[in-house]
């Protein structure tokens, strides 16, 4: 099926599976969808605390970030759904398999997609993330509390960011790091002339994908209109 086809169908199927949405959740999800955005997005490096890395998931959601990205280099990742409390529904989650070329694999995905990668750091000597420049789509990576982002994802990045410290320990919680990180590059970011907005294909993919996720029994509702239409599944 051609894409354009596909794009007519996609927007019946949103029309369909609208009808058994609230107004005023589908006015929520709207208003969402305009304040979204994927300038900016998080790297996290073989965190081995699940309840952190769910902790960041609903950060992500909380300030408009769309995705998450998890380099499983050791551990598995599964969502803490008494954390998330329902973020995991909105934010698009990328694991990378487990492995030593996790970080790389990630890494390489998030350059073909034309980000710049910038790691965070302890090392006061790096860039404040208060100067950080974001005129351009960037990936801020995370690595474990205990000792970083990986020496190897420190010589892929294209610069080191830190957190202004004035006390004597030498980092923040991960989870709460992801948070003042966002604060401020979301809030600069909404007040540059950037265009930081997701595309209109961008949002009504995401609609599409949030309906079938909050509509009950959605996955019927899709076949009976293919079905009624006579249109093939595989186009």
């Amino acid at each position: 099926m051609r894409s354009n086809s596909i794009s007519v169908l996609q927007a019946e199927l949103i029309k369909i599976l609208e009808e058994f949405v609230t107004e005023n959740k589908v006015n929520l999800i709207n208003k969402v969808l305009s304040e979204r955005t994927r300038h900016l997005t998080v790297v996290l490096e073989d965190v081995y605390h699940s309840h952190n890395a769910s902790a960041v998931l609903r950060t992500c959601d909380c300030f408009g970030v769309q995705d998450l990205h998890i380099s499983q280099k050791l551990h598995d990742y599964h969502v803490n759904p008494n954390i998330v409390r329902g973020a995991s529904n909105w934010v698009t989650l990328h694991k990378y398999d487990r492995g030593e070329q996790s970080s790389s694999n990630c890494l390489n995905d998030l350059r073909e997609k034309k980000y710049r990668l910038v790691g965070t750091t302890p090392d006061q000597n790096s860039t404040s993330i208060h100067e950080l420049d974001i005129t351009e789509k960037t990936a801020i990576i995370f690595g474990t509390e205990l000792e970083g982002i990986s020496d190897n994802t420190k010589n892929e990045v294209d610069e080191l960011v830190h957190i202004p410290m004035y006390g004597f320990t030498e980092s923040f919680n991960m989870s709460v790091s992801v948070a003042m990180v966002l604060q401020d590059l979301v809030r600069r970011l909404r007040e540059s002339d950037v265009q930081w907005h997701l595309t209109e294909k961008e949002k009504e993919d995401l609609k599409f994908e949030w309906y079938q996720r909050i509509v009950k029994r959605s996955d019927l509702h899709i076949k009976n209109y293919m079905k009624e239409h006579s249109i093939n599944n595989n186009g």
